[in-house]
């Protein structure tokens, strides 16, 4: 038994570290975010988004606050 006779086989997909380090693999508007280079990364992408989704939360309680409710 020859142990040093070790073989692999080659990456099928042709997809190297390179390649996955130059893209975003964020999907949907974090992705958008990052590919249009207004953040960052995704990790800041994606807390910008949860801040925007709680402002509007907050507008949206103001308005039936003062509108729906008095």
């Amino acid at each position: 038994m020859n142990e040093n006779n070790v073989q692999f086989e080659a990456d099928q997909k042709g997809i190297s570290a390179q390649t996955i380090m130059n893209q975003s693999q964020a999907r949907g508007m974090a992705g958008w975010l990052v590919k249009k280079g207004i953040i960052k990364n995704e990790a800041n992408a994606k807390n910008v988004l949860v801040g925007i989704v709680f402002f509007d939360f907050i507008i949206a309680a103001v308005i039936v606050y003062f509108f729906v409710l008095k």
